[in-house]
């Protein structure tokens, strides 16, 4: 908890530095998604400028609809898992919504299994864009699997990210005006740092060779 901690707050440094980008994505984001259709190009663009600034890159405005060309078929990838797992996750719903009042305490535990799982997804998801962002070919799968390590191994810090960025997207909700500021490019810089640590750190630890 205490590395994130710092992560955070060099965070914060890295949003100040790049505010104006920081908010300019999130206009392009939000002006994407009202369509729908074009919601996986909007988080493309989000994520794309995002990893830039957590990176040291130079952007410009233009740099949203690059990363929207240059990872077009990852966020296609993402996209589409995450549909898939959301129409899971609804007839789960579903289905509980038909209980049996014989079987209470069963389906209390099912209801228990399908919040823990939800939330382990949500914390696990948060970080596969950015890992297909550091992969030379970006793959869903093994960017999940990844973020799965990343949480397993680095709890505290995987916790930590999740937590905040909670706050920042309850705040959005609740405030509305910061999603029109930083409400979903800021979580996404949060999550792109905290993914880039994790390689730092496996990358400073592996031998030469690996």
């Amino acid at each position: 908890m205490a590395r994130a901690g710092r992560l955070i707050y060099d965070g914060f440094l890295m949003t100040w530095d790049g505010f104006w980008m920081i908010w300019l994505s999130n206009l392009f984001w939000l002006a994407l998604l009202i369509p729908v259709i074009t919601a996986p190009l909007a988080f493309a663009g989000l994520y794309a400028c995002a990893h830039g600034i957590v990176h040291g890159e130079s952007l410009d405005w233009k740099s949203f609809f690059v990363g929207i060309k240059k990872h077009f078929g990852a966020s296609l990838r993402w996209t589409g898992a995450n549909l898939l797992v959301f129409a899971l996750l609804a007839f789960y719903t579903w289905f509980l919504s038909y209980r049996d009042s014989n079987l209470t305490d069963v389906w209390r535990t099912l209801g228990g299994f399908f919040v823990g799982l939800a939330s382990v997804w949500w914390i696990v998801n948060m970080f596969t864009f950015p890992f297909m962002l550091v992969q030379v070919k970006p793959s869903y799968l093994n960017a999940l699997r990844n973020s799965a390590v990343l949480f397993l191994k680095w709890p505290g810090q995987a916790l930590g990210f999740t937590l905040f960025n909670l706050v920042v997207i309850a705040l959005s909700l609740w405030l509305r005006f910061p999603w029109l500021v930083l409400g979903a490019s800021l979580p996404a810089l949060m999550a792109c740092l905290c993914v880039k640590d994790v390689v730092d750190q496996i990358k400073g630890t592996s031998s030469p060779e690996a």
